[in-house]
């Protein structure tokens, strides 16, 4: 049974991510930080909650850092639109953000109710050596939590990560979106000595979807079906207009890897964090030169059975949908 705590910056293929997370029984999901990342905190935080309250996700959601540890704030919005994620079809439903919190806050007896980093600290020091932090955004709050709380780096047990690239970049041409949000927070969590699993470009460009599985979605005729279509539908969009060329999944790769983990392959490396150069501030440099040139500080997922992960990946989906 795999303890995991969320840190994210919902975004559709966190969404994904997400619903897959409640559907694995082999995992016990304790709770869920967000960061701003594909948008500011507070639409971030409102389309997490959105996600809770409509499919019915039994996890506390706590808001967390607003801005970057150094450096300008940077969004994916010019990509994925004002709210972080964009649709074809209906919008999912708002929520009374008020009322969500007061509910949360009588079930955990905490009012107000913590800030993110804060509450992950506790649940870390509450599980010693049994949480792996799943983290699929910016690394804000973890870097803040390392930093806040001097003790909790030895009781982490792993930290898995969609981020970062041991080629070619996204964002820019050198470094992947998660990673240049952020690179100061990412330097302290790859220098913080915590087991870490690092899903990078490189692994999610060999996870691909098409317009097949936006309609497998759509079939299932419910209501909550017929919003995730919308949403998978404009995420395909992203790289072509009509939606024709197959799109890769980022987010998901992790929680596909905590169901099937046979199907990844990795290779120890160091990772270093480029903070300072002029084209490539948030690479995520990868010396493979092990133990030759270097001490391992992650493991990076390097190939993946991509048709049988987007099979994985659509059963749990569409279980959780049905």
């Amino acid at each position: 049974m795999h303890k995991i705590w969320l840190d994210t910056d919902p975004g559709f293929d966190d969404w994904l991510a997400m619903l897959m997370l409640s559907a694995n029984l082999d995992v016990s999901w304790l709770g869920v930080s967000v960061v701003a990342g594909n948008a500011p905190l507070a639409t971030t935080y409102d389309n997490a909650l959105r996600i809770k309250k409509h499919y019915h996700l039994d996890v506390p959601v706590y808001a967390g850092c607003d801005a970057p540890l150094g450096g300008p704030m940077e969004t994916a919005q010019a990509i994925l639109g004002d709210a972080g994620m964009a649709t074809t079809g209906e919008t999912l439903p708002q929520v009374d953000i008020g009322a969500l919190e007061a509910e949360q806050s009588a079930r955990i007896k905490r009012n107000p109710l913590p800030h993110a980093v804060d509450a992950l600290i506790e649940a870390v020091r509450a599980n010693p050596g049994a949480i792996t932090l799943m983290c699929i955004a910016p690394l804000t709050n973890i870097a803040v939590a390392l930093q806040r709380a001097l003790d909790i780096a030895p009781l982490i047990k792993e930290i898995i990560l969609m981020g970062g690239s041991s080629d070619q970049g996204n964002h820019t041409a050198a470094a992947e979106f998660n990673i240049f949000a952020d690179p100061e927070a990412a330097d302290v969590v790859f220098r913080a000595g915590i087991p870490l699993r690092m899903f990078g470009l490189n692994l999610c460009r060999q996870l691909q979807v098409t317009g097949a599985e936006v309609q497998q979605v759509r079939a299932l005729g419910t209501a909550r079906a017929k919003w995730l279509a919308g949403y998978f539908d404009a995420y395909l969009r992203i790289r072509s207009p009509d939606g024709s060329v197959p799109m890769p999944m980022y987010d998901p790769a992790v929680a596909i890897w905590l169901k099937r983990p046979e199907l990844f392959s990795f290779r120890p490396a160091h990772v270093d964090i480029e903070l300072e150069g002029r084209f490539t501030r948030g690479m995520t440099v990868c010396e493979f030169r092990i133990p030759r040139r270097a001490q391992a500080n992650a493991e990076i997922a390097m190939t993946v059975d991509g048709p049988r992960a987007m099979q994985c990946m659509m059963q749990e989906l569409l279980g959780t949908l049905s």
